[in-house]
């Protein structure tokens, strides 16, 4: 009986990034092709000096060169990003693409042993001069730190750009709760933020002790332009108009007579309640499991929709982008039997030697994506396969829900030694400066 889904959750753990191997070849190709509308870009960035239309160049934290390009390809083969310094600019690790929103793309890059010195780029596809350019932000507050799961990012008009990092801490903990860490350029500063539930939210979540394990950011806009959602792809989603904050505080601060900003942690004394809570559908919350939810499922928001797909019940689900909405499930396949039938002869492995497999059986399927295609976007999924867990060789499919057709197979090279979260869906290679 085949196996449609392996267990991943002794998987999830990634060692010590490796180097990368050589990518001439890569590199080449990508610039050849077509730049695509949207692309499956790769998180952990490449180390390698490479220069195209894509590339842009500032100063690190100690006043060293540092250039960023974006190499492009159509899906399922997987895009990256190739970070050089010519000066020598300390690198303790791989950087990592923590954040993509629009043209903008969020940076870190380790610039000492410690783990609490990080520096954040801010990549602009365009900007004000319709060149690629590179800023190096200023450090947070208490120099913390995000990962890629709880930092997000939302453009705003005349090239402007809010960074918002999301930290949910018990209440235990010195400056425990529900945070937000907010970057403005307009003001080219940080603000913390204590927050809570809404009325909404609090009626919403109901009396349940407050659990939450965010998985990924969403922008989502709005009225106000200004809402993104912290999802717990095990749970449900808090939404936040980042927009609404500042006036917020100060009103409330107004209100109370008590100073913004506390001196302990410098965040206003009593949380804010601006947090709306969205549940995630009841057949998936009963269905949730232990480990990194990001190896299950995947959200996005397309169309003034969000929508949400599981790999453990082979779905995918849709509802309006608010509050108010219900989840309706828009498409279901029983097993991965139904596309090995729709698709005989496909092999799984392309570009492996001694590699050929037609059947998901005894496979680890994982890191479900939703496609960003302008057209028929709501029904195409992308996933990762791998015959072990320990296989540096992996394929990325590209499936069509409701016909349970291959749309393509490409392979994938992990620098991870076992199975973790590779890459984001993306549609910041449709404002690259390149002719298509």
């Amino acid at each position: 009986m085949p196996i449609d889904l392996v267990s991943l959750d002794s998987l999830n753990v990634a060692l010590s990034i490796q180097g990368p191997r050589s990518m001439a070849t890569d590199h080449v190709s990508a610039a050849e092709e077509s730049i695509p509308s949207w692309m499956l870009l790769e998180v952990c960035a490449y180390i390698d000096k490479v220069e195209n239309a894509t590339t842009a160049i500032s100063k690190t934290s100690d006043n060293k060169h540092i250039q960023v390009t974006f190499c492009p390809r159509p899906p399922p083969s997987l895009s990256h990003c190739c970070i050089h310094s010519p000066d020598g600019a300390y690198m303790h690790r791989n950087p990592h693409i923590v954040a993509v929103e629009d043209d903008l793309a969020l940076i870190r890059v380790d610039s000492s042993d410690c783990s609490l010195v990080q520096d954040y780029y801010v990549y602009q596809a365009s900007d004000k001069s319709g060149k690629p350019s590179l800023t190096l932000l200023p450090p947070s507050p208490h120099r913390l730190c995000f990962q890629p799961k709880d930092i997000g990012m939302l453009r705003r008009p005349g090239k402007e750009y809010i960074v918002a990092g999301f930290r949910c801490l018990p209440l235990a903990y010195p400056c425990g709760g529900l945070t937000l860490c907010v970057y403005d350029s307009k003001r080219a500063d940080w603000k913390l933020y204590a927050l809570s539930l809404s009325l909404q939210g609090r009626q919403e979540y109901g009396d349940k002790s407050f659990l939450h394990k965010n998985c990924k950011v969403v922008t989502i806009g709005g009225d106000a332009a200004g809402t993104m959602a912290f999802v717990d792809l095990w749970r449900g989603m808090l939404f936040c108009d980042v927009l609404r904050l500042e006036h917020e505080a100060a009103r409330q601060a107004q209100g109370e007579a008590i100073p913004v900003a506390s001196p302990s942690c410098f965040i206003q004394k009593k949380a804010i309640p601006v947090l709306g809570y969205v549940s995630l559908p009841d057949e998936l919350r009963r269905t949730a499991k232990r480990g990194d939810a990001r190896l299950y499922r995947d959200i996005a928001f397309l169309d003034g929709h969000l929508k949400c797909v599981d790999l453990l019940s082979r779905s995918l689900w849709i509802r309006p982008a608010t509050t108010s909405g219900v989840w309706s499930q828009q498409y279901k396949f029983r097993s991965f039997k139904e596309i090995e039938v729709n698709n005989p002869g496909t092999n799984l492995f392309p570009g492996q030697r001694g590699v050929y497999r037609e059947s998901f059986r005894h496979l680890l399927v994982c890191q479900p994506v939703v496609g960003l295609q302008d057209d028929d976007a709501a029904r195409i999924l992308y996933f990762t396969l791998k015959v072990d867990q320990t296989d540096d060789e992996a394929s990325v499919l590209g499936v069509d829900m409701e016909s349970k057709k291959i749309l393509g197979v490409a392979p994938f090279f992990s620098r991870y030694g076992t199975i973790n979260f590779n890459y984001v869906h993306t549609r910041l290679s449709r404002h690259f400066p390149i002719s298509r």
